[in-house]
């Protein structure tokens, strides 16, 4: 088996089991908060497992003195989840998944500001027309709440760039542990602002066991080793999956139809994301061919 099928294998049965998470949370009817108590405590305990069977001295040395970047990291990936499940109750899917997708843009912008990182024309553009593209979707208001989803999306698309900033920062060195952190300071956000972990039911169990013991932590992992196969630009672009297929469930399973403005917005963000990766892509070929000609 080929570096790029391994990849390319890995991104879509990730992204394809990542895109069930938005019908999941929309299943359970408990409030938002005591979804993500679960969500975070869980995933927490399942990666913190596995890292302590496979990596014990190294898992436990950084959790004994955690790094600023990971202290940071980790509660910023910990308010993406947050907004991110507060969106979904909130707002349609589809506003949610698209606006998110502009985290990548974001991040240009956020390691040019932090990091000094150069910033081309082409990602100019790009953040330009995908926040035209995001301006049709919060002026697209089908639900009534969803203004305050759509903000909520807005900020998770902004965690998740910063997030992704500070591990390019830190170099990824323990990576798997931000997600753990982050899962532990979810829990704890969530009990403060009111969840009730016991008041599940029966069929919100099986959902919630679903969604943070198989989705979240199985889905990540697959994602997490499509860049170690593909070129960033390749690997970014297997991630706009899920903004097509999160609300084809959520509209096979519920009838959720996305309305004429999200459809609008969501084409223009996707169109330019596409576009923008493409073009990353062939500069990264480009680059490729004149550094082994020389």
């Amino acid at each position: 088996m080929t570096p790029i099928f391994k990849g390319t294998a890995a991104m879509l049965v990730g992204i394809s089991i990542l895109s069930v998470d938005a019908l999941l949370i929309r299943l359970i009817e408990a409030s938002g908060w005591t979804l993500l108590f679960w969500r975070g405590l869980l995933s927490a305990l399942i990666i913190s497992t596995f890292l302590i069977a496979t990596k014990p001295s190294q898992t436990i040395a950084a959790l004994r003195k955690p790094s600023k970047s990971l202290l940071v990291g980790s509660f910023a990936f910990s308010i993406s989840t947050v907004c991110f499940v507060l969106s979904i109750d909130h707002t349609q899917v589809a506003s949610t998944l698209i606006i998110i997708n502009i985290s990548p843009l974001i991040s240009a912008l956020l390691a040019f500001l932090l990091l000094k990182e150069q910033v081309d024309i082409r990602t100019i553009i790009a953040i330009i027309a995908a926040m035209i593209g995001v301006g049709f979707v919060f002026y697209g208001k089908a639900m009534p709440t969803a203004s305050y989803g759509n903000l909520m999306a807005l900020i998770t698309a902004f965690m998740l760039a910063t997030y992704f900033v500070i591990l390019r920062k830190s170099k990824s060195a323990n990576a798997p542990l931000y997600l753990v952190l982050g899962g532990i300071c979810t829990a704890i956000i969530s009990l403060i602002a009111g969840a009730e972990p016991l008041s599940l039911t029966q069929q919100e169990w099986k959902y919630t066991l679903l969604l943070c013991c198989v989705v979240v932590p199985v889905s990540f992992v697959l994602i997490s080793v499509g860049p170690k196969y593909l070129p960033a630009a390749h690997a970014n672009l297997f991630m706009l999956l899920e903004a097509i297929l999160g609300p084809l469930f959520v509209w096979a399973v519920l009838g959720e139809v996305p309305s004429d403005n999200v459809l609008l917005g969501g084409s223009i963000v996707l169109l330019t994301l596409v576009l923008f990766t493409l073009s990353a892509a062939k500069k990264h070929r480009a680059l490729n061919k004149k550094t082994s000609s020389v």
